[in-house]
């Protein structure tokens, strides 16, 4: 294993280790025993994995055809912005090409970018096999046109090839999407996931005995339709409605037990500062709810050593799988519409199991949430793909071939970009391979102001009987 390489996966196991009790020596020799090329996940995170490209299976691999497909969904012409929902992706001969760009506008928020990052990183500890995927750069793989659900729809001539495999950080169990971390939450901002590891010493400088009895809870209001007609009713049978909307609404009746807010409330009720995450930890409870899509709250929670108390969803990420409740964490919203304050009440009175639940996340978070566990579960996934695709990938057959590590360089630079993640932690490790085809900063800017832009280099014909999502 390359130095550089140990050296990150040590980093992880020293901070695993701190948390979880164990000497150095038990978890450094499960990543010195990895080596070369081999990486440990979660049982239950490889499981994910597996659950996830069945569907290609069932399909007959991944196809150029199917590849091509996205062509026929995602032209300049349609209006469901395709090139920010299924951007488009090549690894070949071990480097990573992009064959289609977000737009300028999208490069704002650091999805995109810490999910490249984490990608290109990835490529470099190991040695990724030839594929194309896309990538879903929105919220959640919920666009009728990327969120495959029944298969038996698209066996018809009017798709070519099947659907296409597209990777999403925030899904639901019926979607066909293949689940990767958010990266850009993991690696990016002030409030990173990674920063909050490397600030351990400062995370535990608050003991549980000092923590405030009172459950802290502070988030905008974002609450898609789709997440509340998705739900089934609660156990009492009542309706399930918006967490973020219902349950700022019993702090006033338990001020002793609960501080949850809406911030920057446009329905007019009394203001609520917001509190910074890394003072969150001076509570003893934290309320976690999802808003377009998966809170990347939730991950940085579990680090923080209070007990997380989670509202419920039909949405999930990468290692939701590998967490149970009433041992990571407590439930809400799920018996009825005050069982956050029952949970409390529970918390409060079974202190020494709330502690427990807390310190189980935070041990769990550390050991399987850093980044090398990130790229080991991305290399994982890849190689799954890998092994099912059909053809041979090139940068012949696709309009647009942009190698990921000259982007990167350029997004260092560009305005919009510069100052949205930490850029070195990749590029001055690895580098950037200079003797690949070389795309100009005038040029990648010309491109990004193309709001639609799209690489139509498919050979097959568009259809008057296509389906309804590909014809915009």
């Amino acid at each position: 294993m390359e130095p550089k390489v140990f050296a990150l996966r040590l980093l992880a196991v020293l901070a695993a280790a701190t948390l979880s009790g164990a000497t150095l020596e038990e978890d450094s020799a499960s990543v010195s025993g990895s080596c070369p090329g081999e990486c440990s996940l979660h049982p239950a995170m490889r499981a994910r994995i597996s659950k996830d490209v069945e569907w290609l299976d069932k399909w007959g691999g991944i196809t150029d055809a199917m590849i091509r497909n996205i062509s026929l969904v995602c032209d300049a012409q349609t209006s469901n912005e395709c090139n920010v929902k299924a951007m488009r992706i090549m690894i070949k001969d071990g480097e990573v090409y992009l064959n289609s760009l977000h737009p300028e506008w999208r490069l704002g928020p650091y999805e995109l970018i810490g999910f490249l990052l984490e990608l290109y990183e990835t490529s470099k500890v190991y040695r990724l096999p030839d594929l194309e995927f896309a990538y879903n750069g929105d919220d959640n793989a919920v666009t009728p046109a990327f969120d495959w659900q029944d298969p038996v729809e698209y066996k018809n001539p009017t798709f070519h090839g099947g659907p296409f495999p597209i990777v999403a950080w925030s899904k639901t169990s019926k979607s066909f999407a293949l689940t990767v971390p958010y990266s850009g939450a993991f690696r990016c901002g002030e409030d990173s996931w990674d920063r909050i590891l490397h600030m351990m010493d400062e995370v535990s400088r608050i003991p549980w005995s000092e923590r405030k009895q009172v459950a802290l809870g502070r988030w905008n209001l974002f609450c898609s339709w789709r997440y509340v007609v998705g739900m089934p009713p609660l156990k009492n049978g009542e309706p399930f409605i918006c967490p973020r909307k219902h349950l700022p609404t019993l702090t006033e009746a338990h001020k002793d037990l609960l501080d949850v807010g809406v911030i920057n409330d446009q329905r007019g009720g009394p203001e609520i500062k917001p509190v910074p995450l890394m003072h969150q930890n001076a509570y003893r409870y934290l309320v976690s709810t999802d808003g377009w899509a998966i809170s990347s709250k939730f991950d940085k929670y579990l680090l923080l050593g209070s007990t997380v108390i989670k509202a419920a969803s039909n949405r999930f990420g990468f290692y939701y799988d590998a967490l149970r409740p009433g041992e990571h964490y407590l439930e809400c919203m799920r018996d009825n519409r005050t069982d956050l304050v029952e949970a409390i009440l529970w918390a409060r009175s079974h202190d020494d199991e709330a502690a427990r639940i807390a310190a189980n996340a935070q041990r769990f978070a550390a050991r399987h949430l850093n980044r090398p566990a990130r790229l080991c579960y991305y290399r994982t996934l890849i190689q799954e793909l890998g092994k099912r695709m059909k053809y041979t990938p090139s940068c012949a057959n696709r309009k647009m071939c942009i190698p990921l590590g000259r982007f990167l360089q350029f997004l260092t630079t560009f305005p919009k970009s510069r100052k949205k993640c930490r850029y070195a932690e990749v590029l001055l490790p690895y580098g950037v391979n200079h003797s690949l085809p070389y795309t100009s900063d005038a040029d990648l800017e010309l491109l990004l102001k193309v709001e639609k832009l799209w690489p139509r280099d498919t050979d097959i014909p568009p259809l008057d009987n296509e389906p309804y999502f590909a014809r915009g």
